[in-house]
């Protein structure tokens, strides 16, 4: 089966489609919200009016496109700017990793959505939490969206760190927890149906 790959837009969602045909015969398209599939959906509407349900091979080919396909999005930027993120298409834990250096914009971006918890010339962070995680105490404590500006001016990506720090304390973010859960389990479903 042949996808293609649609990246998301503020009009349209992140998505793969595929045509089904019967013995050559051009059928119908149908369309997989990546969202929906990592939520655990496996049948998505054709334009028919029929809906398809995903194999564990299908949706795990279609998973590996997407994390490729995300990688040809993320990979190859000097700086990060809010226009190469929202023509990302993706959210910002998807798109933006620790050690990325980011635009101005984007720094401004988290300033201006929630008063920032930390704001110095060399860091900012977030006003708004984005997890909380152990200290090195085995205490829990909040974390927040950070950047620090470099020598040479840049800002820098740190990640989610605790109040006043730069160290990144979160291994996998949600997003990337969640897509590597339905990895292995599309991955175990693909094996089950061999």
């Amino acid at each position: 089966m042949k996808y293609k790959y649609l990246r998301g837009s503020k009009d349209s969602r992140e998505v793969f489609e595929f045509d089904i045909s019967k013995r050559g015969q051009y059928i119908t398209t149908c369309v997989v919200d990546v969202d929906l599939l990592l939520c655990g959906i496996k049948t998505f509407p054709c334009g028919n009016g029929d809906d398809f349900k995903l194999t564990g091979q299908q949706q795990l080919d279609i998973l590996e496109l997407v994390a490729a396909e995300r990688r040809k999005i993320t990979s190859g930027i000097e700086i990060k700017t809010m226009e190469s993120w929202y023509g990302s298409g993706l959210n910002f834990e998807d798109y933006c990793f620790p050690g990325d250096t980011v635009g101005e914009d984007i720094v401004d971006y988290f300033v201006n959505v929630v008063p920032p918890v930390t704001l110095r010339y060399d860091c900012v962070q977030a006003g708004e939490e984005h997890s909380c995680e152990r200290d090195d105490d085995g205490k829990y404590q909040a974390t927040y969206t950070t950047f620090h500006r470099t020598g040479d001016g840049r800002c820098r990506f740190d990640g989610y760190c605790f109040k006043g720090e730069n160290q990144n304390r979160v291994e996998k973010t949600y997003s990337q927890q969640r897509f590597e859960k339905r990895l292995a389990e599309a991955r175990e479903e693909a094996e089950r149906d061999g």
